[in-house]
Parts: C-alpha cells; structure tokens; sequence
C-alpha cells in the first residue's frame, strides 16, 4: 500500500541550490532585508548576503580547493552562516555543518569521516576549533575566524575583501553532494549523510508547497541552529527562497526572543519541543503581543498534543508539527494549514512528490489499509521521494540497512496511518535517543564507556515521559575490582568531558549484565526492565 499526501507534485528544477535561491534574484528582490541580526544589530540586504557569498566562493577558488572539496562551519546562527554556506556550494564545494555544542574530540571525528580540510568558524569557538584540527591530524592555518582572529589563524574579514571572480564548477545537481550532515541513522556511531544539491533544491521547494496559505508577506525568527538540517531546510534556505526575512538568534534566549516577536513582529516561529512547552506555560508570554504570527511550527521531536493546543489558545495561531530525518533533507510530512480536523499530534501527510509505505517489521509486508475512521497497525515508515539522500559516504553497508535498493528509506519509526494518508509515530525501532530535538546515538556514548578501564560491558537507554527528551543513563557491568560506589561517578564525569553537553550522561546504575542477543547485540527493549530491578536492588548512582 503506497499512501501520497494532498499536494499535488511539483517541478524540481535541475539547478544547483545557489543557483535557485539567487539565480534569478531582481534589484528589488535585492534591496529586501535578508537576515537581521538582532543581538548585534546586524542587518543584511538579500544582495549584501549575496555579494559575501560570491567573494566567499571567489576567495576558495583562489586557494585552488578542488571541486568536491570538504569544508567544515562550526558557527552559531549568525550572516556570516548563510554567506559561508552558499559561497562553499557555489565554489563547487561542499559543506559539513558541526554542532557548536560539540567536543573538541566530536569536532575531529566529524573532520576525520568528511574529509574536510577547512573549518569556518568564530572567536569563541576558535579554542575548540583549533584542538580538533590538532586532534585530526590537521594544520591550524586551515581555520577561518569570524569576529576577533587568533594569531595564525585566517580572518573572515579579509575573506569578505577577496575581489569576485567567481570560479564555473561542473556540478551535476542529482548526483554532486552538497551537504554532509551527520546522523547515527537508525542505529550505530555518527555518518555522514551525502545530501545532493537536487535533494536539497527538492526539499526546500517541497516544504515551501505545503504552505501556500502563508503568503509572500512573512518574517522568521531563527533561533534553531542552522548546523541542523531541520533548521538548515526549513528555516535558512526556505526563508532566502521566500525573501523572508530572518531574524537570527545565536541561541535561544527568553528575554531576546520575547522582544523580537514585540518589536520585529515576526509571522513564523519554527520551534523544537522544549521551547514549545516554554510557550506554552511561561507567564512572560502574556507580556507580549502576538498578533502577527500566523504559524508555529514545530520539528526534530514529538510535540505532545496539549502543548501544541494551549499555544493556540494562549497565542491564537496556528500550530503545525512536521516530521523527517535528516537522510531525508529532512521533511516528508506537514500538518496541512487548512486541516484543523486533524489532530496535532500526528504528523501530517506526505508532501509533494513524496511516497511512502507502512511495512510490518516482522514480515516486511505493508500493514493493510486502515477502514474510514480508525488507524492501521503499526509499522515502520518508509519514505521514497527526490529528497533522499544518496547514502552515507563510505559505508557502503550503513546505507544498504537504510536505504533499500528500491530507494526506499527505512526511516526506523513506527507509525500508523489513516485511510488519507494521515500518520502519527507510535514508537521508535532505532536506538536513537532525542535529547531536546537532537540525536544521541547509544553506540557511541558505548563505545566511550567501554574504553574507561573499570568498565567491563556497558549499555545506554533514554529516562524520561517524552519519547522525545529523553536523558541518556549507562548500565554499566564494572570490572573486578572497581568500586561500586565511587566507580559509576567517576565513569560519568569522564564520559561527559568527551562529549557535548547534550549527549552527557544523566546518570549510571550498575548491573550484573547486559542482556544480549546471540549475535552479541544489545536487547534493548529490554533496558528498561534490567534499569528497574537493579534500582530495586538500590545500586544506582547519580
């Protein structure tokens, strides 16, 4: 059974993703204000993101990278995020985006599995930059600074003074990578995810068809990181595509927030489910008028359906929920603005130009279709459309266990369906852990466990009521000898030192074994059960 949403399909040029956003841009277009800085009062013109673009493409070409080169942004959401992004596409290059929360070790193992050779990044995040170069084994001298820049190190500024003259990449839309995200897939350490240039034209067009009521006349307040496809798609490019503009936040902040929406007089808020609940219950959301927004929007995690409803009545706006995976671009369903009979929490229909199925894990057969009026079985979501990626660069297996080779992508959610194509997620077949909208592969935090040395096995699940924010907490089987006391906090502390603050481990209790398949995989359903009668046994520490 093959389900499509209610929008009908959409041309996808065969453009490169510079090429759609400013290929065709007027002198009108130009003038418009592309992205507002507002902690420092930065104010940019659609043709002043534009023209660092070009210099930022025309000074890589200048250091004669190579098309398909690898380049790095360790920056926070900022202008000088959308001018490196699009220079580095236009260049012919390729850009992985890293988290700003990560390690200086979780910076160099991204560097290490992209290839990349340069990092663009700021004053703050110089030290962490400069020590994951180190760590991979890379000259420091490859580091580009915006704001204040280290001795040795090479300066946004003089980038930006580089005089155009912009280099002609041969670039196959379909089949040239763009992007390399990271991602734990479904299960397993990080990967890094090819997206296409046609993959991520086709999504950013995709999303933008699925809300035709919005209108031209919109603003965004962007305060979700851009390294995060979520906010990459949905935010950054959606907003220069619509000429939108995008009022940056480096980070979530209440107060500043409150005063965009008061003084800005955003229409669209694109949110993760933490901040959903903060609007949803905070009594400094009262302080402020709401009238011009049209649309909240929520991604990256479950929303739990009586948050979304007391943003409608405390705001009166219209609150959505979509749902990907960054293998996906990331989005394949949308709420429809219109369908305010569906609930909010599913996630939607499927949008233009996408197909998917509803596959019974068991048999690998599609669950039967659901009567008028109820829901199917559960089953896994697979997605088929031109937002998904070629694969994961150089795991070549990872690839084969996500995307078949039908070019179905098993996505490792369970969902169910309505006889319309309406889905909502029931349950999580992959290992991942979502802590506050982002990924927490077990494996990885694991494989950090298992090297201290009074570990002798080890497993991590996630503790809390939301499916998605969730804390990691290890079981750990401790090596003869180690203390059972003192060994779990030690264990922790020096775990959470490697490791970015949203990945830390909320605590460990220790076991006497991990249960484990034949084959010698971690039964993980069968977690929760191990976790409850060891802190039975009050062996638990924190």
């Amino acid at each position: 059974m093959h389900y499509r949403g209610p929008w009908p399909d959409i041309d996808i040029p065969d453009v490169t993703l510079y090429d759609l956003i400013f290929g065709g841009m007027g002198p009108a277009e130009g003038d418009g204000i592309a992205i507002d800085h507002t902690e420092t009062g930065q104010v940019l013109t659609l043709a002043q993101v534009k023209a660092g673009v070009d210099a930022v493409a025309s000074w890589l070409a200048a250091q004669e990278l190579r098309e398909g080169a690898v380049c790095a942004i360790a920056l926070a959401n900022c202008p000088e995020y959308a001018m490196a992004f699009h220079g580095i596409l236009r260049a012919g290059c390729v850009v992985s985006p890293v988290n700003t929360a990560a390690s200086a070790h979780e910076v160099a193992r991204q560097l290490s599995i992209t290839g990349a050779r340069l990092v663009i990044t700021s004053a703050d995040l110089a030290g962490t930059v400069t020590r994951a170069m180190d760590l991979a084994g890379l000259p420091a001298d490859n580091v580009v600074v915006v704001g204040a820049c280290p001795d040795g190190l090479l300066a946004w500024d003089e980038v930006l003074r580089t005089p155009v003259a912009l280099p002609t990449p041969t670039i196959t839309p379909a089949t040239d990578v763009a992007c390399l995200p990271v991602s734990s897939g479904t299960s397993g350490l990080p990967k890094a995810v090819m997206l296409s240039h046609r993959n991520l034209v086709a999504n950013v067009l995709q999303f933008s068809s699925a809300l035709p009521s919005m209108g031209d006349d919109n603003s965004i307040v962007a305060f979700l990181p851009f390294s995060h496809i979520y906010a990459l798609t949905t935010t950054m490019n959606y907003g220069l595509l619509r000429r939108f503009p995008l009022y940056t936040m480096s980070a979530f902040q209440a107060h500043l927030f409150l005063d965009i929406v008061a003084t800005r007089r955003p229409t669209i808020i694109f949110v993760v489910p933490p901040v959903a609940t903060f609007m949803s219950r905070n009594h400094a959301i009262d302080s402020v008028d709401w009238g011009s927004v049209r649309l909240v929007f929520s991604g990256a995690a479950p929303l739990d359906q009586p948050v979304g409803e007391a943003i409608e009545r405390r705001l009166g706006t219209r609150v959505l929920q979509g749902y990907g995976m960054t293998e996906l671009s990331p989005v394949t369903h949308v709420l429809p603005m219109e369908r305010q009979d569906l609930e909010l929490s599913t996630i939607g229909q499927a949008v233009a130009n996408t197909t998917f199925r509803v596959v019974d894990p068991a048999t690998g057969h599609d669950v039967s279709a659901a009567a008028p009026g109820t829901w199917s079985e559960p089953g896994e979501l697979w997605v088929s459309g031109p937002q998904a990626m070629l694969g994961y660069l150089g795991e070549q297996d990872a690839t084969a266990a996500v995307r078949d080779a039908e070019g179905w992508v098993h996505t490792g959610d369970l969902v169910q369906v309505d006889h319309e194509g309406t889905t909502r997620v029931v349950d999580r077949i992959k290992e991942l852990i979502k802590r506050r909208g982002f990924q927490v592969p077990p494996a990885e935090l694991e494989s950090h466990l298992l090297a201290h040395p009074d570990v002798l096995a080890a497993a991590v699940l996630g503790i809390g009521q939301s499916s998605g924010d969730q804390v990691p907490h290890a079981l750990l089987v401790l090596r003869e000898g180690a203390d059972p006391q003192a060994a779990p906090r030690e264990v922790l502390h020096w775990v959470n030192e490697q490791v970015a603050q949203y990945k830390h481990l909320g605590g460990a209790t220790v076991v006497h074994q991990i249960p484990l398949s034949a084959s010698g995989k971690i039964l993980r359903r069968q977690l929760p059960e191990v976790l409850a009668q060891a802190r039975a046994a009050s062996t638990s520490a924190t």
